[in-house]
Formats: structure tokens, C-alpha cells, sequence
């Protein structure tokens, strides 16, 4: 998963697609499929396709959510959060809590994914170590103030996407000079897929930034329903190329043991420019995630405090040259973000990251059905769909981080519906 800030100039589509794309690859892609591969075995690409295709739905639901919500509330940021702001007004204040807190919690292990992601690559010894630090120099760039341009988002896109389209060719091309691997073939089956799929909805993730662009985008409502699927395709197309040669040079039995799966190939190229190449690549995309991670988790978190849904304490912010810098969540989410790269493994973090989203991702859904406001190129049958969708996936993941997951957002349920908040002056616009 991965992110951008709010454009100020307004993009057009090919530039609102290329800003799509800079939220959707990112440090995943070096990650993600080595877990989905032992779950799906040589079927990889029937998940990633699936992964696909329930992003498609959920994005035009969250765009139409979006597209709702900035008419009605002109003054609303949107962003990552718009979901949160639809749930309070449609399913009530508690289900906005509900929406807000798995968000919160989506970008916060999205966030440890991709610090020990990092981890792996450059610091394999000690990856623990790198991924921490990452998140430290991540958070202190945010706590004074800098914000991540379009520009920056730019090249970190156009320069992972080069290498990852690269380790393609190198993959395909040393695969046939690989010695056979013994072991335990992968048998494909119908909720392996599914796992799989689960799984590397993590890559497809960003796809809420592009949704919630609005004003940053000419015409939105004409360029955002063309960006998103061109963005999702354009990403389904690199990451199908990714799988397919990885299972080519490893196989999905060796594929699903490795950690670190594009370093080993790219020593091929000698003199250390592959794996070189690689370590940066995965730097610049981790780094540029934990930036815009970090602040979107920050930014729901002092929302929420303003609107009485976390403790106020959230809320308290400084004022910097970029505007105001919520400190508090800044700090608290930092903390829990090293929290789960020092006690949390790679793979748990990936499953239990892909549920929250798909769970977020679920709810967004929903709320797009029960909108007034409709396109007629998004009709309510899209929108079940897309919540059927993501909760069929969610189910499949792995029962360990679906139940870690699920008890950490009941039991914020559960303490939010202890206190009585004081009901608001204010009657919130239907949507």
C-alpha cells in the first residue's frame, strides 16, 4: 500500500492515472507474493486477478462516496478517510467510529508491511532494525511539517516501476537456467485462490487515494471513473508479469519460502547494479509509504479526536509552514507502527493489513449503496458486489489474522459504546 498528498494544481486524466499508479505500486510488490504463492500455488495469477477486480468494485464505490461527500460538504478535506465521513452520516455515528478506527489500523500495520518490507531488503541481517528505523526517520519528516509533493510521487513511481519491469526480464531470463527445485508442490485449490487474493488486495490498496482525489483532478467526474480502472490495469498488468516470472525462476513451493524473492535473481547481473537497483527501488517506494501512511493514520486519528471519538488528546496540533501538524497522532501512531515491526512477522502483518482493508473496503461499499446521489455508471448491484467481494476475501485469509484483527477493532467498538459522547449541535446534510 502506498499514497500521495492532495495535488494543488488540478491533474488531468493521464496525470490523474500516473498519481493512481504512484498510491498503488509500491513496496508490496517486493513482498507480497511469496506468502500468496504458498497459498495459491501456481493459480497465483487467478488471485491477483480477482484481487483485480474487487479493487475495481470498491473504487467506484469509494469514489462515488467521494464524489457525494464533497457536494454536500464543500469543506470536507475527502481523502482517505471519506468513508468515515459517509458512515456517520448514513449508518450513524457509531458505524463512522467503526469505519475510522479500521482505517486507522489499516494504514498502521499497512505501514509495519512496508517498514519490514524495507527491512528485508536493505538491512537482510537485521531486518527488525532497518524497518524501525525507517519508521522513525518517517515520522519525524512528518512531525516537522514536510509534506510529500506530486512531483516526488513522480519519480518514486516511474523509478519503481522501471526496476520492477526490469526484474521481469531478469527473472524470464535466468528461469530456464535454474536447477529443478525438489520439494512439496502447491496443489491449487478454491480457498487457496481466494487467500491469495485476500493477500494481494494489499497491492491494489491504493486505489482510495486515487478515488478521493476530487478537486485535485480537472473534471473528476469524468477523468476519476476512466483513472481508476486505467490505473488498476496498468498495475494488474506489471504485477501479473511479476508472479508469473517469479513462479518461472523459483516455482511456488521455493517462491513461497523466500523473504526477499527479487534479490537472489538480480545477483545475476553482476557487479551489484541488480540487487542495487532493487534496494533502491524498495527504499524509495517503503520510505515514500511510511511518509504518506504515517499522515493519512495521523490526520483520521485527530479527525476522530475533533469529533469526540478518540481521546482529545489527539486532536492537539502545532502549526508548521505546510499548516497544522496533529503531533499527538503523529507520535502515538509512530509508537504503534514500531510496535508491530519489532514483535510483528511479515507475513501476519500482510494478512491482518489485507483484512482491515478489505473489512474498510467492505464498509465503503456499503455506504455507497445506501447513497441518494448516484452515477448511472455505478448502479447498486456494483456496490454489492464490491462488499461481497471484499468480505468473501477477508473470510479467506489466514484465521490467525483474521481474528487478531477483528479482536483489536471490537475491542475499540467495544470502549467507544462505554462512553456517551455529547450529541452535536449540527445535523449532518444527507447524502
Amino acid at each position: 500500500m502506498s499514497g500521495t498528498t492532495q495535488p494543488r494544481v488540478p491533474l488531468g486524466g493521464f496525470d490523474a492515472t500516473t498519481a493512481g499508479l504512484g498510491s498503488i505500486v509500491g513496496a508490496g510488490a517486493f513482498v507480497a507474493f511469496a506468502p500468496a504463492a504458498a497459498a495459491a500455488g501456481p493459480a497465483l495469477g487467478a488471485g491477483l486477478g480477482i484481487a483485480a477486480f474487487v479493487a475495481f468494485l470498491c473504487g467506484l464505490s469509494t469514489f462515488q462516496l467521494s464524489r457525494a461527500v464533497s457536494r454536500r460538504l464543500p469543506e470536507d478535506q475527502g481523502g482517505d478517510e471519506t468513508a468515515r465521513t459517509a458512515a456517520r452520516i448514513l449508518l450513524g455515528p457509531y458505524s463512522g467510529f467503526l469505519s475510522g478506527w479500521t482505517l486507522i489500523w489499516a494504514l498502521m500495520l499497512s505501514s509495519a508491511v512496508l517498514a519490514l518490507a524495507f527491512g528485508a531488503y536493505a538491512f537482510p541481517e537485521h531486518p527488525r532494525v532497518g524497518g524501525a528505523g525507517a519508521v522513525a526517520a518517517m515520522a519525524v519528516v512528518n512531525l516537522l511539517g514536510f509534506s510529500r509533493s506530486s512531483w516526488v510521487t513522480r519519480f518514486i513511481v516511474a523509478f519503481v516501476f522501471s526496476v520492477l519491469a526490469f526484474t521481469v526480464v531478469v527473472l524470464f531470463n535466468e528461469a530456464p537456467h535454474q536447477p529443478v527445485r525438489v520439494g512439496a508442490e502447491i496443489e491449487a485449490s478454491v480457498s487457496g485462490v481466494l487467500q491469495a487474493a485476500g493477500l494481494l488486495f494489499f497491492l491494489f490498496s491504493g486505489y482510495t487515494r486515487l478515488a478521493t482525489m476530487g478537486s485535485g483532478v480537472r473534471n473528476p467526474s469524468r477523468n476519476l471513473p476512466i483513472a481508476i480502472p486505467a490505473a488498476l490495469a496498468v498495475a494488474f498488468a506489471l504485477y501479473w508479469f511479476m508472479g508469473s516470472s517469479m513462479l518461472a525462476y523459483y516455482g511456488a513451493a521455493a517462491l513461497s519460502a523466500e523473504t526477499a524473492p527479487l534479490l537472489d535473481p538480480m545477483q545475476s547481473v553482476g557487479a551489484d547494479v541488480g540487487t542495487g537497483a532493487v534496494v533502491i527501488a524498495v527504499t524509495a517506494a517503503a520510505l515514500g509509504g511510511l511518509w504518506s501512511l504515517l499522515e493519512s493514520a495521523s490526520r483520521t486519528a485527530s479527525a476522530m479526536a475533533s469529533d469526540r471519538d478518540l481521546p482529545s488528546v489527539f486532536s492537539a496540533s502545532r502549526n508548521s509552514r505546510t499548516g497544522p501538524v496533529p503531533w499527538a497522532a503523529q507520535a502515538a501512531a509512530a509508537v504503534v507502527v514500531l510496535l508491530l515491526v519489532v514483535f510483528g512477522e511479515l507475513d501476519g502483518l500482510l494478512g491482518m493489513a489485507s483484512f482491515a482493508l478489505l473489512f474498510y473496503a467492505a464498509i465503503t461499499a456499503v455506504c455507497a449503496f445506501s447513497l441518494k446521489d448516484r452515477t448511472r455508471y455505478a448502479p447498486r448491484i456494483l456496490n454489492l458486489a464490491g462488499a461481497a467481494g471484499a468480505l468473501l476475501l477477508a473470510l479467506a485469509l489466514p484465521p490467525l489474522s483474521i481474528s487478531l484483527t477483528l479482536i483489536i477493532l471490537v475491542a475499540g467498538l467495544v470502549v467507544r459504546l462505554s462512553f456517551r459522547r455529547p450529541r452535536s449541535s449540527k445535523t449532518p446534510p444527507a447524502l
